[in-house]
């Protein structure tokens, strides 16, 4: 038998916990010492197949019953009505389960946009620091703070906001985050 759960993580993409609970008799001479079994989740309205593996169940994994299997799907806008779970067994044939899972009710997380444009701005100089031994960090490296770390140093260097940076290797990640430690150092001075 399968049971399910499923947890939005995005707007795109479940997570889907799933129990397999062998429901049948193990015999050797009939079962040997393995049983393969093909998982997959479809979407009958839209002829997809969004996940697929091979699950083998042992003679010893039989005697422990459930076993538990977790990995992730996309979901669509509009949401489609079913996707169907499947588990056939690859040596029996006819000796298929399928579980329907429904969206109603899903609560998917709130639409935040995708990323923050880099805006047109005129690069901060490193006097932006006001701090003369911060600023001596920097001296023999570069005059002004790059794109991203000028539009990023407010909230890096002024404010107690988390922040999520991510861009290309080489864009200047490292310098904004020893920004952000260096407003610690500079309003908590003496802390660990």
């Amino acid at each position: 038998t399968l049971e399910a759960v499923i947890q939005p993580i995005t707007r795109s993409v479940l997570r889907l916990s799933v129990t397999l609970t062998p429901d049948f008799i193990w015999r050797d001479s009939q079962h040997g010492n393995l049983q393969r079994w093909l998982i997959w989740v479809e979407d009958p309205v839209n002829e997809h197949i969004y996940h697929t593996e091979t699950f083998n169940l042992s003679k010893k994994q039989h005697k422990e019953g459930p076993q538990k299997l977790a990995f992730t799907i996309p979901i669509f806008e509009p949401m489609p009505p079913q996707y169907f779970l499947r588990a056939t067994s690859e040596s029996w044939l006819g000796c298929e389960t399928f579980l329907e899972l429904t969206f109603d009710g899903l609560i998917l997380p709130e639409k935040h946009p995708p990323h923050t444009d880099l805006l047109d701005l005129d690069p901060l100089p490193r006097s932006a620091l006001r701090d003369p031994a911060y600023e001596a960090l920097y001296e023999k490296k570069f005059s002004h703070f790059n794109a991203i770390q000028t539009q990023t140093f407010h909230t890096l260097f002024h404010t107690d906001c988390n922040v999520l940076l991510g861009a290309p290797t080489g864009s200047g990640k490292t310098i904004s985050a020893e920004l952000a430690m260096m407003k610690v150092f500079r309003d908590s001075p003496g802390s660990k």
